[in-house]
């Protein structure tokens, strides 16, 4: 196959020849340009969906080995005598990366809409669109190498958005935009180097860095490290994992969020908790769980126990949060616990608790993309609060939903999904992660369940103060959310009902390539 026949492909570079063309039109029509690129992208993951439902019906979007669409071709093919460093461009979509590809170009669309009245637009626009090429790249990479190279790609338009567009509230001695940027770049960059060093370890031990490969041929072995003997699944596993963690973000490598949160524009919060976080839950499951399930199985005790960390500790935070971006920030944190919380159960299951571990990391995989949608709703609601008000302190508000009703109902609305009110699509996946991963860790579930109880008291002691009770006479000059501000809102309510009234179709097509990695990684976690 021609690497430009393939719709994959055209899902990469759709986005990079819309950030081009922004600069070739006038300004005034370069939003338009964004947005035709960035709905084409979108409409164009839609078709590849319907057309693979279409060929084999919701169960037939394969896995790992048997791709539901992929593109394989030679890249790079080096020999230096007695090494041979070989990378393909290897593109594939199968049940799990599919809802993150359409996830991403869904919010993409969304945050364009969002950036519409930016200064320096075409910049910003331009930017937006070559994260959004970065991300789909860390989505449908299946060459370890390539997929190392997406990932390092979406750092730099983010670190540009943050550092040029962000706040420029001091932090530290300089503006927080700059400070922002820098840690996320660094706390990334950080993991990075484990996830380069793991890969080429595995590489180089196995001999390949396809994907397909290398699931058939698992690492084994041991090696000895300052004299202790450590199994070779459990060290990629943990040098691979350091990238993740930090992404995902898991405590204590969440930091870097909260503050990249609060000095962000609207629309790249939105990503950055939309789909970004993602790539680190993405990549535990793809990569660790299906590359790694030895050394992810040792792990699984502790990583339980970090994602109980996660859950409490970001739920109990956010009672004392003053900023409504940062209390948002921190229930990521604690929301993305709850995925962690999923593999750990799937990892650690034992005996002929296959179905259980199954649920559970189907349950983590909707909570990739519930959240994705949850919060991506509740950052542009805030948004529309900043852009007409110009502070986000939650205690200067007040009764504010009398002049903005439309905003208040649906800043509601986000609030009771993220807090897993049944019918709507936070529900669904917060459900069956809990109910299968009391199975298999009872303790760190009955604590981590507990988080309900702190979601709803953040949540609505926000609302209340915002929105509702004496209306502050402070406030009385402010309209109501405009048409262009409610569309992504819509958008969004809309998906998070369809996904929490009828999740079937979503969970079958995840299904199809998590039942896979769990069968094959029955014989090797004990």
């Amino acid at each position: 196959m021609s690497i430009f026949a393939s719709h994959l492909t055209w899902i990469l570079l759709l986005p990079v020849i819309g950030a081009l063309a922004i600069y070739v039109v006038p300004t005034k029509w370069s939003r338009w340009a964004a947005l035709a690129f960035s709905a084409a992208t979108f409409v164009l993951s839609l078709y590849i969906f319907f057309n693979i439902l279409n060929k084999s019906g919701i169960n037939g979007f394969g896995d790992l080995n048997h791709l539901a669409e992929q593109v394989k071709l030679p890249w790079i093919d080096l020999n230096a005598g007695t090494v041979h460093f070989k990378v393909q461009y290897f593109l594939g979509v199968d049940g799990l990366s599919l809802p993150m590809v359409i996830l991403n170009a869904l919010l993409s669309m969304l945050a364009v809409i969002g950036g519409w009245t930016k200064k320096r637009v075409k910049d910003y626009l331009a930017l937006i669109l070559l994260l959004e090429a970065g991300v789909m790249g860390v989505f449908m990479a299946l060459d370890i190498f390539f997929f190392f190279l997406m990932w390092e790609v979406e750092l730099a338009p983010m670190f540009i958005l943050i550092g040029v567009w962000g706040s420029d509230t001091i932090k530290h001695g300089v503006p927080g935009r700059i400070y922002s940027a820098w840690k996320f770049l660094l706390y990334t960059f950080f993991g990075s180097v484990f996830m380069l060093a793991g890969f080429i370890l595995l590489a180089f031990t196995v001999g390949s860095s396809d994907m397909q490969f290398l699931s058939s041929h698992l690492i084994g072995g041991t090696t000895t490290i300052l004299g202790i003997s450590v199994s070779l699944q459990l060290l990629t596993f943990l040098l691979v994992f350091m990238a993740f963690a930090v992404k995902i973000p898991m405590f204590p490598f969440h930091t870097w969020l909260p503050d990249a949160h609060t000095d962000a524009p609207t629309e790249v919060s939105v990503l950055l908790a939309g789909v970004l976080l993602k790539m680190g839950a993405y990549g535990l499951i793809r990569f660790c769980f299906t590359l790694f399930p030895g050394g992810l199985g040792d792990f699984a005790g502790w990583l339980a126990v970090i994602a109980v960390i996660n859950i409490l500790y970001g739920a109990a935070i956010c009672l004392v949060q003053k900023d409504m971006k940062k209390l948002i920030a921190y229930s990521s944190v604690s929301h993305m616990g709850i995925i962690l919380l999923g593999v750990a159960a799937a990892a650690g299951g034992v005996g002929g608790d296959v179905a259980f571990r199954q649920v559970a990391l189907t349950g983590a995989t909707l909570q990739m993309f519930s959240h994705g949608i949850i919060t991506g709703m509740l950052f542009f609601c805030v948004g529309v609060v900043y852009d007409l008000a110009h502070t986000r302190e939650i205690a200067v508000f007040g009764g504010i939903a009398k002049r903005m009703p439309m905003l208040g109902t649906l800043f509601t609305f986000a609030a009771m999904a993220s807090l897993g009110l049944p019918g709507l699509a936070g529900f669904v996946a917060e459900y069956m992660v809990f109910t299968s991963s009391f199975r298999v860790w009872s303790v760190p579930t009955t604590l981590a369940v507990f988080t309900m109880i702190l979601t709803a008291a953040y949540l609505l002691w926000m609302i209340k103060r915002v929105f509702f009770g004496p209306f502050n006479q402070k406030w009385n000059w402010l309209p109501d959310a405009s048409a262009r501000e409610l569309v992504p809102l819509f958008a969004l309510g809309g998906l998070i009902v369809f996904v929490g009234v009828y999740p079937a179709p979503l969970l079958d097509m995840i299904s199809s390539s998590i039942t896979p990695i769990i069968h094959t990684a029955v014989t090797m976690i004990k």
